[in-house]
């Protein structure tokens, strides 16, 4: 095979960054509608994060309530490539960046330099257990109570390295293992594991009594249940 047939054959891959703003479309705790709108790809992570910055800047000259539409953003890495393939078939994003309202940074996936997910440094945990926090998944925002954490890098290796550890995280976890442990409202033991760059602190001040309800839900659910 020749250098230029082998050049048709190779697969060539370059990262495009999607920005996408997180608006508020409702109101009412501890649960509220959102929705995603994207912004644009860009051709760096430095022009995406530029164009946010302009966009704050837009929205805050010409909105009165710029907070109470906007929550904030994502900033997501995608790879174009230069033909298919099954390898890349249902590609998740890797980089992933969430900002708040104002543009500073809230959170990312946790990767190594290779771009593989070996836990999450402990001082890269923003929130302890009992946290209220508010999570973006789908269409809505849920205000939710953090009731375990990600695993750490140290606990990570600890795993990897025990012989007796019948399933190494290597061999089933990636970056959308990533999360948090999170209990919300309803149901009793409804929780969630989102995404660690898709929780952030409340926007808003939490009500008292649903804070309280969110540590009865946690309480509830991990207290022992008494027998019929």
């Amino acid at each position: 095979m020749t250098k230029r047939e082998l050049g048709k054959d190779l697969i060539r891959s370059f990262p495009i960054y999607e920005l996408l703003q997180i608006r508020i479309e409702g109101h009412r705790y501890p649960r509220r509608r959102i929705c995603q709108q994207r912004l644009g790809f860009f051709d760096t992570k430095e022009h995406a994060e530029e164009s946010m910055h302009s966009t704050i800047e837009f929205y805050k000259k010409v909105c009165k309530n710029y907070y109470d539409d906007c929550f904030g953003f994502f900033l997501l890495e995608q790879f174009v490539h230069n033909r298919g393939s099954s390898f890349y078939w249902n590609e998740r994003h890797q980089k992933c960046f969430s900002f708040n309202a104002d543009g500073k940074l809230n959170d990312f996936v946790a990767l190594d330099e290779l771009g593989l997910y070996h836990g999450r440094k402990q001082e890269d945990i923003r929130f302890k257990v009992g946290d209220i926090v508010e999570a973006v998944d789908g269409k809505y925002s849920d205000l939710g109570i953090v009731g375990a954490l990600p695993l750490t890098t140290d606990t990570y290796q600890q795993m990897e390295e025990n012989l007796e550890e019948c399933e190494h995280p290597s061999h089933f976890l990636d970056e959308s293992n990533d999360c948090y442990l999170v209990y919300t409202l309803g149901e009793t033991g409804s929780h969630f594991h989102p995404v660690c760059y898709s929780v952030f602190p409340p926007t808003h001040p939490v009500p008292e009594k649903i804070s309280a309800q969110l540590r009865a839900s946690m309480l509830n659910y991990l207290l022992p249940k008494k027998k019929e």
